[in-house]
């Protein structure tokens, strides 16, 4: 979205995703991202989260170190995170199959066939 000019149309937002901190209420940030991406900074976090966890596990970082340096709870979560946000499981990241390059993209598929 920042690469098609998306997330431009409000000023406030790009500059909280580049650590700024504006001077408007959360409620309002909220609305603001919601508005201008169709998603909750948490939301924004979370896909963050999980791309940086794919990108260490394919570069060999076990498992229990993504946990722990990028703050997942437990395994379990990582493997949620990684499973609906990235579509793969650590197992299938750190061994990659080359006809399907990761797309690090917001999995876009549905779960289950409609």
């Amino acid at each position: 979205m920042v690469r098609e000019g998306i997330v431009d149309l409000d000023p406030v937002v790009p500059a909280v995703l580049d650590g700024a901190c504006p001077a408007v209420s959360d409620r309002t940030l909220q609305r603001r991202f919601v508005a201008a991406t169709g998603l909750t900074r948490g939301a924004i976090r979370q896909i963050h989260r999980a791309r940086q966890a794919a990108v260490l596990i394919q570069e060999g970082v076990s498992a229990q170190e993504v946990v722990h340096r990028l703050g997942y709870f437990d395994q379990p979560h990582l493997a949620r995170s990684l499973s609906r946000y990235v579509g793969r499981t650590a197992t299938q990241l750190s061994a990659p199959d080359t006809a399907e390059p990761l797309s690090l993209l917001y999995k876009t598929w549905p779960l289950a066939p409609a």
